[in-house]
């Protein structure tokens, strides 16, 4: 085992480089963001045959689950076998992880390994009931997530002479750790903000004037909101640059508007999630962020992860450009390199070069939902982002909102609940409300009850926020 562990490592080493500064004033390593098709599937293959040996030798949740596939311990030998691997969901984990608590043996890390170059602790959501999924994470995991971030954040346009202020929550969530040491990596001072309240960050952007604001989209609404009420202007502020992650609102046209224009900066996406992508594996950059047609195309890191897009029902690839079910293998973390897992959002990617030169494929308008986030109503199957984008191309609308589906009758109904901004006098109340509705109805093709509230009484989403309600 200790053969192939550190073959794995010694992998990971050699395609981290050069490791130390970025190349060029727009690409962080060109070897591989700008690689050939060809160079990236290579680079896949010989990363996707050797994680495969070592999840074989030394997890046996995973040799356990080849082996049940037909698989040995030489069946997988590059990219093209990939497919003969089953796909992994994230409720296989959890089997395996109250059988064999509290670790789980999915992991391959050994107990040695971890104790002696152990770096950090993460898990998802959990309560006392449930216990919540944990991850365990060396120094070379750490190492990777660095340099990954770095280059993620320099496609951003994150760069020396910049400030930051990290407003992720400072606990065992991926997205505070991998931003922080990736801004240290390229020399940019940090302030941690993410144990601080709301009222100490706003006084932090006008005392210590960072220039980049690292949150999810929902707290960067709150933010600015909460600055405005104090008597300050975030669009006046030396904010520059956001960088968003956990919510797909970089992505979504009417909210990356809005928090632009609350902000004066542009708002960037960063995208993973703590099972299988914990350092970046999409990222924006400035090409993208600067379009003008509304849609926003996220890259992916494709010589560290391998995407591919599956039909559900078969988890067969779907033909090039159709929309599908994105699952993905991670393929170079020491304790989680994992092969093909289900990450469930729907995702339609393309392999053309983008303008800013990197050859990775792009995520075409960026993550668009979770699988089973996906709602039928009246016949008709819609995102959560989609109706948040239609709320708020609203003007007459605040930030906040909450949509609830009901049965009615036996028919589904969609009652949703909104702030018009404070400006808009009461007795225009009942023509803006007939007007959202009417345009609702025109974005949607379905009708909507709206019903207005005063302005900052619905609830003001610190992190991740929900706002759609599925009551049927």
């Amino acid at each position: 085992m200790t053969d192939i562990r550190e073959a794995w490592r010694a992998l990971g080493r050699q395609h981290a480089v050069p490791y130390d500064r970025p190349q060029t004033d727009r690409i962080f390593a060109p070897e591989y963001e700008c690689a050939s098709r060809a160079q990236i599937h290579a680079l896949q293959g010989e990363r996707i045959r050797l994680a495969y040996r070592y999840l074989y030798e030394c997890s046996s949740f995973y040799r356990r689950k080849f082996e049940a596939a037909g698989l040995g311990p030489d069946s997988i030998n590059g990219r093209d076998d990939l497919a003969k691997i089953p796909v992994t969901h994230r409720e296989e984990w959890l089997v395996d992880q109250q059988a064999h608590p509290p670790y789980g043996t999915f992991s391959p890390l050994a107990e040695k390994d971890w104790l002696e170059r152990g770096w950090m602790l993460f898990t998802t959501s959990g309560t006392t009931a449930a216990m919540p999924r944990v991850f365990r994470h060396t120094t070379f995991d750490r190492d990777m997530w660095t340099w990954h971030g770095a280059r993620a954040l320099h496609a951003m346009g994150v760069r020396r002479g910049d400030i930051a202020i990290n407003c992720f929550g400072y606990g065992t969530s991926v997205a505070f750790w991998g931003l922080h040491y990736a801004l240290n990596h390229l020399g940019i001072p940090v302030i941690p903000g993410g144990g601080s309240s709301t009222e100490r960050r706003a006084f932090f952007v006008e005392a210590y004037r960072p220039t980049v604001l690292l949150c999810t989209p929902s707290y960067a609404s709150y933010l600015g909101n909460a600055m405005k009420d104090a008597g300050q202007d975030p669009a006046r502020s030396s904010v520059r640059l956001l960088v968003c992650a956990g919510e797909p609102g970089p992505c979504v046209p009417a909210t990356k508007a809005r928090i632009e224009e609350l902000w004066g900066a542009k708002v960037n996406d960063d995208f993973g999630c703590t099972e299988v992508a914990m350092s970046p594996f999409g990222y924006t950059c400035q090409e993208q962020v600067n379009r003008t047609d509304g849609q926003v195309d996220v890259h992916l890191m494709e010589d560290v992860y391998a995407p591919e897009i599956l039909d559900p029902d078969t988890w067969q690839p779907v033909p090039p450009g159709t929309r599908g079910v994105l699952v993905v293998s991670n393929l170079f973390s020491e304790a989680q390199p994992i092969l093909r897992y289900v990450m469930g959002d729907w995702a339609t990617i393309s392999e053309e070069p983008c303008r800013c030169g990197r050859t990775h494929a792009r995520v075409l308008g960026g993550l668009q939902g979770r699988a089973d986030q996906l709602i039928k109503i009246r016949g008709l199957m819609f995102f959560p982002a989609v109706l948040e984008d239609a709320l708020r191309r609203q003007p007459q609308l605040g930030d906040e909102f909450r949509v609830e589906i009901v049965r009615e009758r036996g028919m589904d109904a969609v009652k949703a609940t909104v702030e018009l901004k404070p400006e808009i006098g009461a007795d225009q109340h009942e023509a803006e409300r007939r007007h959202v509705e009417r345009s609702l109805k025109g974005a949607l093709g379905i009708e909507v009850e709206v019903a207005l509230a005063p302005y900052g009484s619905l609830p003001r989403a610190e992190f991740k926020a929900k706002r759609l309600f599925d009551r049927r």
